[in-house]
């Protein structure tokens, strides 16, 4: 039973990676069915979006068989398996999914082909993490990693020769990105042939500082990693406007119970379910 007194605001959380997501896949759906996606969903609330030719898909998986998960995938045609695939957890805040998938919507209305096959590597920003921003880099033959240097974020790079099998099943990628403090850790993978530039774009999302807004009760506030801040978002003067109207009827006008409608709830239909599940530590010998 909800608790009366534990009231909630707007916040503006920072770093952005440290958020948590919405609930709802709608922040990075939407805005491809306004650019022409299709959007369809299954009986347990699994939601897809494809782009006008097949293929790239985005797929919103919060009962996944493979886990609480956004999976995206290109595709050389409609009937073709995969050239590449994303997997983000469902704990990722949506805001980051939502400027990988915006790309890949931007770049495939202007040029399809350029979203399949464009040059792949990662070298450069291998490189640039390095000598330009500061992280570290360790590892053994097998497994590269790029630490950041506030710690909220490692860079996997596995090295070597990978099965395209391998990569698609979730099991060896060839990227992969482990983010917040041990105790609330989210992940987001990607494979050899993920072009660099959409490999770039998600790498500088994850590591945007700029906050993201999140409403949030005390008791959530309260959950939030140490790591995080969170900056109260002062209402506008319309909102103070509102809310004093409303406290003025409501000292001048008796409350009545509304009466109630037929045919139930008016509220629209979106993909709003439970918050997805922190994941579990990554095991010993695994990137997650």
């Amino acid at each position: 039973m909800p608790n009366p007194t534990d009231k909630g605001r707007d916040y503006l959380i920072a770093p952005r990676c440290l958020a948590g997501n919405t609930g709802t896949g709608d922040p990075v759906l939407l805005p491809l069915v306004d650019a022409g996606w299709r959007l369809h969903h299954d009986e347990l609330g699994n939601f897809f979006a494809t782009a006008p030719d097949l293929t790239v898909r985005v797929g919103y998986l919060p009962e996944g068989n493979r886990g609480d998960l956004w999976m995206i995938t290109g595709h050389d045609d409609v009937f073709a398996p995969p050239t590449w695939q994303v997997l983000v957890d469902l704990a990722a805040p949506p805001e980051i999914v939502a400027e990988l998938t915006g790309a890949l919507a931007a770049a495939h209305r202007v040029s399809p082909a350029s979203v399949l096959h464009d040059p792949t590597g990662g070298f450069a920003l291998s490189s640039s993490l390095v000598s330009e921003h500061g992280w570290r880099q360790e590892g053994t033959s097998a497994l590269t990693a790029f630490r950041s240097p506030d710690g909220l974020t490692t860079l996997h790079r596995r090295r070597g020769h990978l099965r395209d099998y391998d990569e698609m099943t979730g099991d060896l990628e060839r990227w992969t990105f482990v983010v917040g403090p041990p105790e609330r850790q989210w992940y987001a993978a990607a494979t050899s042939h993920l072009p660099d530039r959409f490999l770039d774009v998600l790498a500088t999302a994850i590591t945007d500082p700029a906050p993201v807004q999140r409403y949030l009760r005390h008791s959530e506030l309260a959950e939030l990693p140490a790591q995080a801040t969170a900056t109260p978002v002062a209402p506008s003067p319309l909102e103070v406007a509102r809310v004093r109207a409303a406290t003025s009827r409501s000292l001048s006008v008796p409350r009545t119970a509304p009466a109630p409608q037929a045919g139930g709830s008016v509220l629209a239909y979106t993909t709003a379910t439970r918050p997805a599940a922190i994941p579990k530590p990554a095991p010993t010998g695994r990137v997650r």
